[in-house]
């Protein structure tokens, strides 16, 4: 089943379900879809022999239309997006593997990013630290049109709910590099996400806090417009996503959240 998501993007783009793919218009540039799987997956697991599916998602990085490609490069920005399958492994939901982004250098902040939703429900998962002691993680559950900029420097990772594939895109710097050693060192998150609906603490942490509950808006999107594709709100105003490539423009506004 193919479904029109050029509403919903901005862009030219049709979501192939059964695949887990976008098909693109001749319009855009896009690369080949990178398969993450359940082996590469299973270090973050809970059950690290568990059962499910063997493709969990199809990642795109650096997306947009042809003619855009030269403004997107100069403003050190880069366009992603990535498609999850449904279901579960083992006894906890389908997921990505989770990461933190590296540091723009000279800055001692670490990059962000905007996640936005196309299709499918869950909820995005975000801890602080990426250490053993963790001070704050917090779930925050989206739908279709949901926006959320994810902190600097905190893990996170997306949790699928139902039975439709989920997809968004994302907006983040093009020197930013997605790192997940450490993370993949603690065996994961400091919860895992169980399929009745319950959480279960990672036993390698040290200190783990109660997950609070938000919701997107609970979180600052930095001027970046609710009401219309986040691709379509950087056409109209490129600068409103500078601080992506620039992370020392707005300071760490989350320190404190």
């Amino acid at each position: 089943m193919m479904k029109d998501l050029r509403s919903l993007s901005g862009m030219d783009l049709r979501l192939n379900e059964e695949q887990l793919r976008l098909n693109f218009g001749a319009d855009m540039f896009y690369p080949d879809g990178e398969v993450r799987t359940l082996q590469q997956a299973r270090p973050m697991l809970a059950d690290t022999q568990a059962q499910g599916p063997d493709h969990l998602y199809t990642i795109y990085m650096d997306i947009g239309r042809k003619e855009d490609f030269p403004a997107i490069e100069e403003q050190g920005l880069l366009y992603g997006s990535v498609v999850y399958n449904h279901g579960t492994l083992g006894n906890e939901r389908l997921r990505s593997q989770g990461h933190i982004h590296s540091e723009k250098s000279g800055t001692g902040l670490r990059y962000s990013e905007v996640y936005e939703f196309w299709t499918g429900h869950g909820q995005v998962y975000l801890q602080k630290e990426c250490a053993p002691d963790v001070t704050r993680a917090y779930l925050v559950p989206f739908g279709p049109g949901d926006k959320l900029v994810i902190p600097f420097g905190w893990v996170h990772l997306v949790v699928t709910e139902g039975e439709e594939p989920v997809s968004f895109g994302a907006w983040c710097a093009r020197e930013n590099q997605l790192e997940y050693a450490h993370l993949r060192s603690l065996g994961g998150p400091a919860y895992f996400f169980l399929a009745d609906g319950t959480l279960a603490r990672n036993p390698r942490y040290t200190t783990v806090p109660e997950v609070r509950h938000a919701t997107p808006a609970d979180f600052p999107l930095l001027g970046i417009p609710t009401d219309r594709p986040m691709y379509t709100s950087w056409q109209e105003n490129p600068e409103l996503y500078t601080f992506m490539a620039n992370p020392e423009l707005v300071g760490d506004i989350w320190r404190d959240f």
